[in-house]
C-alpha cells in the first residue's frame, strides 16, 4: 500500500532536484510500490505526475520488451508460404494444425507469421 507520507518524505528528500527530475524520481518510486504493493490501489496524481508515470511505466515497458527479446531463442518468423513449403502441406492443414493448437501463428497487422522454433518442433514430433 502506498502512504502519502511516503511520497512526501521522498518529495522532500529530493525537493533541492529541478521539477522533471523529481517528478521521474517520485514516478520511479511510484511505479516500484505498486509493483511490490495489492491489488488496490488509490492515487491523485497532478497533470505533470501524470506524465511522469505514464513515461516511467512506457520505459519499464519497452524494457520488459526488449529483456523479453534477448533471451527468445527463436531463428524467426516464417511466412505461411514458407511453412507450407517446408512442410509440403496445404493452407488447409495449416488451418487445421491451427485449431487443434498444434501451431500457433503470430499476426503481424493482416499478415501470418509462424516461428521457425514451432515448426522445428513440429518436424520433430514435439
Amino acid at each position: 500500500m502506498i502512504q502519502n507520507c511516503l511520497l512526501q518524505g521522498n518529495a522532500d528528500k529530493v525537493g533541492k532536484l529541478d521539477t522533471v527530475t523529481e517528478e521521474a524520481l517520485l514516478a520511479k518510486q511510484l511505479v516500484s510500490q505498486i509493483v511490490k504493493g495489492g491489488d488496490h490501489i488509490s492515487l491523485t496524481l497532478t497533470a505533470k505526475g501524470i506524465a511522469a508515470l505514464t513515461r516511467e511505466l512506457s520505459e519499464r515497458l519497452l524494457a520488459e520488451k526488449a529483456a523479453h527479446a534477448d533471451c527468445e531463442t527463436d531463428e524467426g518468423l516464417l511466412t505461411k508460404q514458407q511453412v507450407m513449403e517446408t512442410l509440403s502441406v496445404s493452407s488447409t492443414t495449416l488451418w487445421l494444425w491451427e485449431q487443434k493448437g498444434y501451431l500457433i501463428p503470430v499476426k503481424i497487422g493482416r499478415k501470418v507469421f509462424y516461428r521457425s522454433k514451432d515448426i522445428s518442433n513440429l518436424r520433430n514430433g514435439k
